[in-house]
């Protein structure tokens, strides 16, 4: 006899060995016990979830004369001659090859003559979602009213494409996808009949692969039983290797590296395993399913692991790493990779893919903090987000700084500690600090002005336009932040590229965001009339004032410039004056 595939071998025989399907299995039941058979049923559900096996078990039950409480007897000769193929009463059809009016034509001719071995002449119809429009018009009233001796079971994975009018005239069943732990103790039973002998995490490991489908994980039993050694042990590292996937210390490792920031690390770790056979794309999934279990741990507690069914080892790794991170960076991290994963289906790159997203998430767990035009790379973890000052508390701080903002002696200014913690994620926050600093540049005073009282008049203009400046940066930073959040709240991808820019807030209204070249991409993808028309709008909603936006590189606009105006933008400190010699004057 010719080698059968374990699915088929081991196939539910009563509705007691069918697995997972308590409820729709006790119904069934019930109806052939107290004669209650209808005349057509609708099993859908996803893929190898026992459809086709209950069809075949109700088909035999109904004819069978010697049931069991509504379990074929499998010893009559009814059910023998039913188990054998080509019986005339049992007739499966597949809707995908015979989906024509022809095919369910010859169905309505056939269905008037009476069964030959049993009580009912009953109809598998396999993927019944595949018939035509004309072929299930054609199906309508033979389904509606069959004769008394017909039965009609449809089974498809896609009720939905079945019109509603075939719906309406069967028993609907909808099969449940089958619990990981229902199938690990069917593998369990059907590994000691084959005498094959696997580990905790090998029966865990096929179970997971098969998705709550008994067919898919028998199907990769059936390949892996040939891993076994001498003895009949399949080792989980054989597994792995066959399946092209990796170890879970492996993807603990890989997550521990993305929590640090180390890029190098996970590009290391990542390579070193695609090229010991490992699959990128299942990686991706491995990662995903990783993070899921850490989600769980940090939700559920001592539950997860009942939830996991994972082995005390995996428990732990995952309560360590719950405690590192927090709900939102699992939600994003998680999110980001599943959106990851649906490039990898229309990409044949699907290595540089899966590098691409290890490293940004890397990327997120690091910000960049200018000063004086110097970048500084540094963890999130190793700064302390200021507590956030309220924009009306800011005006009120502001306005009272201005009213004292008058010294003694000139040049010595009060200004404002502008803390930004990330490049990409900025959060300014301006609050005034009553330190005086040193001018970082000198500053040349005229000598031939005459009289103190002229000094004490050129102080003072010198500060109030230097308190000025300070409450023209506050504005325009107070615009532009308001803008990047509000925009964040529906396109978080929009407003990180908008946060690459530096904002600079004319007299008249005019917000203009400058971008270096270094963020010419960036620029590109902001400078676009309908995003700019959307940012205005935005900030008139909130606001209250009518303020335009334009986008800028640094380049353009500083080309424009003087040589006074470029190099004050060159300093860029709004407390350096630049006095012109009368040479200058005189070009």
């Amino acid at each position: 006899m010719s080698y059968l595939a374990l699915y088929r071998k081991y196939r539910p025989q009563t509705f007691d060995e069918v697995v997972g399907q308590d409820s729709i299995t006790r119904i069934l039941k019930n109806q052939i016990k107290y004669n209650r058979v209808g005349h057509a049923y609708l099993f859908s559900g996803i893929r190898g979830t026992g459809k086709t096996s209950l069809a075949k078990i109700f088909a035999k039950a109904i004819n069978c004369p010697n049931g069991i409480d509504g379990n074929p007897c499998n010893r009559c000769d009814v059910c023998l001659k039913i188990d054998q193929p080509g019986v005339m009463d049992i007739i499966e059809i597949d809707g995908a090859s015979n989906r024509g009016v022809d095919e369910i034509r010859e169905i309505r001719e056939r269905i008037k003559y009476p069964p030959t071995v049993g009580k009912y002449k009953v109809y598998i119809i396999d993927e019944v979602h595949m018939l035509t429009k004309e072929a299930f018009n054609a199906l309508l009233k033979t389904l509606e009213e069959p004769p008394e001796h017909a039965v009609f079971i449809l089974a498809t994975t896609e009720p939905n494409k079945c019109p509603v009018t075939i719906l309406s005239r069967c028993q609907r069943y909808e099969i449940r996808p089958i619990p990981k732990a229902l199938i690990i103790e069917q593998i369990k039973k059907i590994c000691n009949y084959i005498q094959v002998d696997m580990s905790q995490d090998s029966l865990d490991f096929i179970a997971s692969r098969g998705e709550n489908s008994m067919r898919d994980a028998l199907s990769l039993l059936d390949q892996i039983i040939d891993l076994k050694d001498e003895t009949g042990h399949v080792s989980f590292d054989d597994l792995l290797a066959f399946t092209g996937m990796a170890n879970k210390r492996s993807i603990n490792n890989l997550v521990e590296k993305i929590i640090t920031g180390d890029s190098a690390g996970v590009i290391t770790g990542l390579r070193e395993l695609v090229s010991n056979g490992k699959d990128s794309s299942l990686l991706m999934d491995q990662l995903i399913e990783y993070l899921r279990g850490i989600l769980i741990t940090k939700t559920t507690k001592e539950m997860a692991k009942e939830i996991l069914l994972c082995s005390s080892e995996d428990f732990l790794a995952y309560q360590e790493l719950a405690r590192q991170l927090t709900y939102e960076q699992l939600y994003s991290m998680i999110s980001q990779l599943i959106d990851e994963k649906n490039k990898l289906k229309y990409s044949s790159l699907q290595g540089i893919i899966v590098e691409m997203a290890l490293l940004k998430l890397c990327l997120e767990e690091q910000v960049v903090i200018p000063s004086m035009g110097i970048k500084t790379v540094a963890q999130k973890n190793e700064i302390k987000k200021p507590i956030p000052t309220p924009i009306v508390e800011q005006d009120k701080i502001i306005k009272e700084n201005q009213n004292n903002i008058i010294h003694d002696k000139p040049g010595k200014n009060e200004i404002e500690a502008i803390s930004i913690n990330s490049d990409f994620d900025r959060e300014e926050r301006f609050q005034p600090v009553n330190e005086v600093l040193e001018e970082p540049f000198e500053i040349y005073e005229p000598k031939d002005v005459p009289g103190e009282n002229s000094d004490r008049k050129q102080s003072l203009i010198t500060e109030q336009k230097a308190n000025t400046n300070a409450s023209s940066k506050h504005d325009e930073m107070r615009f532009f932040k308001l803008l990047c959040d509000e925009i964040s709240k529906t396109n978080s991808g929009q407003a990180m590229f908008l946060k690459r820019g530096e904002p600079s807030l004319v007299d008249d209204g005019h917000l203009t965001i400058f971008y270096s070249m270094e963020n010419i991409n960036f620029f590109h993808f902001i400078n676009k009339p309908e995003l700019v028309k959307n940012f205005e709008t935005i900030l008139n909603q909130k606001t209250g004032q009518i303020i335009t936006i334009s986008i800028k590189l640094e380049e353009e606009n500083f080309a424009e410039l003087n040589l006074i105006e470029k190099t004050l933008r060159i300093v860029n400190d709004d407390t350096v004056k630049i006095i012109k010699s009368d040479d200058e004057v005189e070009k």
